[in-house]
C-alpha cells in the first residue's frame, strides 16, 4: 500500500510539474506573440484561418466554398479571394444554358496575389464574351496552388467531369514534372482535413503552437534563402534550375506521360473537349533558360490528338516581357531575375487574351 501511495503521489507531482510548465510556456508565448482573434483581423475577417486552403470534399472545386476575404501569404501583398458555392474561384454561379469552360492547373492558373477578375481564366471569359455576344460563356477557375497533374486528374475524376464542362483547358508549366515528387496531394489533403481537424483547432488557439510554427517557418525561409522582410524575398525565381535536361526515360517524365494520357482518355470518354496551354517561365521568355517540360507536353498532346498552344513565342515578342508579365525583377549585382515568378496582372491578361483568340480560331468553344 505504501508503494502504491508513493507511486500515485509521485505521478501527481510530475503531472503537476508538466502541466504548470506547459501553462507557463503558453503564458510566455502569449506575451511574446499575442495577436487579436481572427474575427478582429482587418485583412482576413472571414474566420476561416488556414482552413480556407484545405481540400474541399464537396462542390465542384477544391477550395472552401463561399469565401470572401483577403489571403495573406506575404505580409505586404494581401489579395482578395472569392469562391462560389461550389468551391471554384468565381463569383458567378453556373448557369444551365451557358457554355462552360473549366480551367485547371496549379498556382499559375489560380492566380496568387491577384483578385479573381485579374486571373487568366477571368480574362479568358471576358475575351470570349466580347468575341461571341450571342452565347452565354462562363469560364470557371479550378486551379489550386501546388497541384500537379496527378491532383488535376483526381479532381477531374472526383468532380470535374460531373460539372459537365464543354471544354477543359489545362495550363502546363515548367515545374509540373518535378512536382510529381510530392505524390498525390489531393489524397493527403483529404485525409488531413479530417484526421487532423482537432489538432488544427487546438493550434489556432495555442500561442505556444503558433510560436513553434513561426520558428519552423522562419527556419524554412532561411534555408530557402527567402528574406521575409521584403515579402517576396530576394531568392531566385522558382523556375531557376529547370533548364537541366532530363533523360527521356526519367521516371517522373514517364509518370507525367501516363497521367496525361489518362486525363485525355477520361475527357474523351465523357465527350468533353480537352485543350492544353503551355505557359513559359520568365527565364524561358528571356531566352536564358531552355524549357524541358514543353517538348514533353507538346509530344503528349500530339500523341493524344489534344489541341495545344505554346505561349512562349507570343510572350517573347512582348517588350520588357519578364518585368511586365511576371512578378520578378532584375538583380543589378548578378543580372539575374529574382522574385516570385508568378504571372503579374498584365501577364494574366495577355495569357487570357491569347488563349481566347486561339480557342475561338480553333472552334473549341461550343456546346
Amino acid at each position: 500500500m505504501l508503494f502504491r501511495s508513493s507511486f500515485w503521489r509521485g505521478l501527481a507531482v510530475y503531472t503537476a510539474i508538466i502541466v504548470s510548465t506547459l501553462a507557463s510556456a503558453e503564458a510566455l508565448s502569449r506575451l511574446y506573440a499575442w495577436e487579436p482573434p481572427r474575427s478582429l483581423e482587418p485583412m482576413s475577417n472571414d474566420g476561416l484561418g488556414l482552413s480556407r486552403y484545405l481540400y474541399s470534399p464537396v462542390g465542384s472545386g477544391d477550395l472552401v466554398p463561399r469565401q470572401d476575404g483577403h489571403w495573406i501569404i506575404w505580409y505586404h501583398r494581401p489579395y482578395h479571394v472569392q469562391t462560389n458555392s461550389l468551391g471554384l474561384r468565381n463569383v458567378e454561379e453556373p448557369r444551365g444554358n451557358a457554355v462552360r469552360v473549366l480551367a485547371i492547373g496549379d498556382s499559375q492558373t489560380f492566380g496568387p496575389y491577384l483578385a479573381n477578375e485579374d486571373t487568366w481564366p477571368a480574362w479568358l471569359e471576358n475575351h470570349l464574351r466580347l468575341k461571341d455576344k450571342q452565347r452565354d460563356i462562363q469560364v470557371f477557375n479550378a486551379g489550386v496552388s501546388g497541384y500537379s497533374i496527378s491532383d488535376e486528374l483526381a479532381y477531374l475524376r472526383d468532380k470535374g467531369v460531373a460539372f459537365q464542362p464543354s471544354l477543359v483547358v489545362l495550363a502546363a508549366f515548367e515545374n509540373d514534372v518535378l512536382d510529381l515528387r510530392h505524390g498525390d496531394t489531393i489524397r493527403i489533403r483529404q485525409s488531413a482535413s479530417t484526421s487532423m481537424s482537432l489538432f488544427r483547432r487546438f493550434s489556432q488557439y495555442s500561442a505556444l503552437m503558433n510560436v513553434a510554427y513561426e520558428i519552423k517557418t522562419r527556419l524554412q525561409f532561411t534555408l530557402a534563402g527567402v528574406d521575409i522582410r521584403r515579402g517576396e524575398g530576394s531568392r531566385q525565381a522558382p523556375s531557376q534550375g529547370c533548364d537541366t535536361a532530363q533523360p527521356q526515360d526519367d521516371p517522373l517524365q514517364r509518370r507525367y506521360g501516363e497521367l496525361f494520357r489518362e486525363t485525355a482518355a477520361l475527357l474523351r470518354g465523357r465527350n468533353i473537349r480537352f485543350a492544353v496551354v503551355y505557359i513559359p517561365t520568365a527565364e524561358t521568355v528571356e531566352r536564358t533558360s531552355t524549357a524541358t517540360v514543353e517538348p514533353l507536353v507538346r509530344s503528349l498532346a500530339q500523341e493524344t490528338g489534344t489541341p495545344y498552344l505554346n505561349l512562349t513565342s507570343a510572350m517573347q515578342d512582348e517588350k520588357d516581357a519578364s518585368s511586365r508579365l511576371y512578378l520578378v525583377q532584375r538583380d543589378p549585382q548578378n543580372d539575374m531575375l529574382s522574385g516570385n515568378g508568378h504571372l503579374s496582372r498584365e501577364g494574366n491578361a495577355d495569357v487570357g487574351r491569347a488563349i481566347g483568340e486561339w480557342l475561338a480560331s480553333e472552334g473549341l468553344v461550343s456546346r
